[in-house]
């Protein structure tokens, strides 16, 4: 019997070290992902890149732009002064919700069922 326990005992040392290098690659492998549908796009990054500048502009004059160089930005139909227009199509609207039923639909037709559990 001590002969088989001996034998075993390497064993043991081996799978776990085999488990511990899966987990150690299960954690890793994500990060080599193929990029996801809605990672951002070039405008986002340009954006971002804007963003950056302006903060660094902010900074280095030490007072944030005007309200009116603010509202000026945005002219255009721009988000905000500075995504722009990045990202306008991505966002979801009645115009392009596809006749999803709204919010206030779906939690109207929940309490209806509820309701109409408790009541009878």
């Amino acid at each position: 019997m001590k002969d088989v326990l001996t034998v075993l005992r390497p064993l043991r040392y081996l799978v776990t070290i085999c488990l511990c290098a899966v987990l150690l690659f299960s954690y890793v492998t994500p990060a080599f992902a193929a990029p996801m549908r809605n990672e951002p796009n070039a405008a986002a990054n340009k954006a971002a890149k804007e963003f950056e500048q302006e903060s660094r502009d902010a900074i280095a004059t030490d007072h944030p732009p005007s309200l009116g160089e603010t509202q000026q930005k945005t002219k255009g139909g721009g988000l905000n002064e500075v995504q722009g227009k990045a990202g306008l199509n991505e966002m979801k609207r009645p115009s392009n919700s596809g006749g999803a039923p709204s919010v206030e639909k779906d939690i109207k037709n929940v309490l209806e069922k509820v309701q109409d559990k408790i009541g009878g």
